[in-house]
């Protein structure tokens, strides 16, 4: 009777001072009186506002806001039956921290832009969601698919970790057998190793590697344990050859970039084998050293791998130039309908031009 004089007092109190209130009963027949601030109502009101604004920018980006929020208070309501496979966990749950955001009274314009950045990084984990649910999509190869090459990348006194890491990268990608660092290069197990570890997203883990204190250590080290292997640096100097009119040696390459400002180290450049330089067309007179690399490793790869001899290549290329109009190649080989100067085609020797009869893509 006490209790029930009690809660019926309080109520007395709620409803003479305006206050919304409820009464629950749990399981055991408890019952308690729960009064609804303000702050509960203005934090529901902040809600539906963060809702419609984010809903609003959702549809923008071609997102179905409803089946969104439904998808989101579903995880929430049977949290047991996991995330809708059409979203994915991540962007439920970034859509989920964006309505119950921070309390208080917020700038609307703050607000809209929040909503804005939300909706963006929503787009964007559904759309990682989904690459990641396709199966035809290949995000990584397992170590034994891995092929190697006769090519070797030297990195000299380069500053930053991330371009080194961004060329372990490259280096896997192109299949290089070694990346040897020098003096404060960061390494893998080294100095940078944790900033070098975010742009390599594991390759400094699938590649061999080797640190020396000088470039001269290395140096010694390639033309005494790979003494068969060209060494060339890829610095811009007067003696510089193009890189693309080098005809890469099958027996291995060892590349050598230099520091992001000053470059190859001057010093060395008389003890290597070639010099080599990517053309430039701008003011500037270099290329980002992780932006180089891939252009020449894969230059060297294709020498060996994806391209007919250069040779061939020009003697094919200044036949058609001089005798074709047009001429169209399927499946790697002359085609007889090729659309061209017939009666210079049926005057020519065709046993003149041996490399006609063979595979040019």
């Amino acid at each position: 009777i006490s209790r029930c004089r009690g809660l019926l007092a309080s109520r007395h109190i709620f409803q003479k001072r305006n206050v919304p209130s409820v009464y629950n009963v749990d399981r055991f027949g408890n019952g308690r009186l729960f009064c609804i601030s303000d702050e509960s109502i203005n934090q529901k009101a902040q809600k539906e506002t963060r809702k419609s604004l984010l809903g609003g920018q959702l549809k923008v980006l071609g997102i179905d806001a409803e089946l969104m929020h439904n998808s989101a208070m579903q995880s929430i309501q049977n949290p047991t039956q996991g995330y809708d496979v059409r979203f994915g966990k991540s962007a439920i749950k970034t859509y989920r921290s964006f309505l119950v955001g921070a309390t208080g009274e917020e700038n609307d314009v703050k607000l809209q832009a929040a909503a804005s950045r939300c909706a963006r990084q929503v787009d964007f984990l559904i759309k990682r969601h989904k690459s990641r649910e396709a199966k035809w999509i290949r995000h990584t190869d397992t170590l034994e698919d891995r092929t190697i090459y006769p090519i070797i990348l030297v990195l000299d006194n380069v500053r930053s970790a991330f371009n080194v890491g961004s060329l372990f990268r490259t280096a896997d990608a192109t299949g290089c057998n070694l990346v040897i660092t020098t003096g404060i290069t960061p390494h893998p197990g080294g100095s940078g190793a944790d900033k070098l570890s975010r742009s390599a997203l594991g390759a400094e883990r699938l590649i061999p590697h080797k640190h020396f204190n000088t470039i001269q250590d290395a140096l010694a080290y390639l033309r005494s344990d790979r003494e068969e292997y060209l060494v060339i640096g890829m610095e811009t100097t007067e003696k510089s050859k193009k890189y693309c009119s080098l005809v890469y040696p099958k027996q291995g390459c060892a590349f050598i970039l230099g520091n992001e400002v000053s470059g190859v180290d001057t010093e060395i450049m008389p003890l290597l084998d070639d010099l080599i330089e990517i053309p430039m067309f701008g003011a500037k007179n270099s290329l980002n050293i992780a932006a180089c690399a891939p252009v020449v490793l894969y230059e060297d790869y294709g020498n060996g791998e994806l391209w007919t001899s250069r040779q061939d290549l020009a003697q094919v290329m200044n036949f058609f130039n001089e005798k074709v109009f047009r001429v169209v190649f399927q499946g790697g080989v002359l085609n007889s309908n090729s659309v061209c100067d017939d009666d210079v085609l049926n005057g020519a020797a065709m046993e003149d031009y041996p490399v006609l009869t063979s595979d040019v893509t």
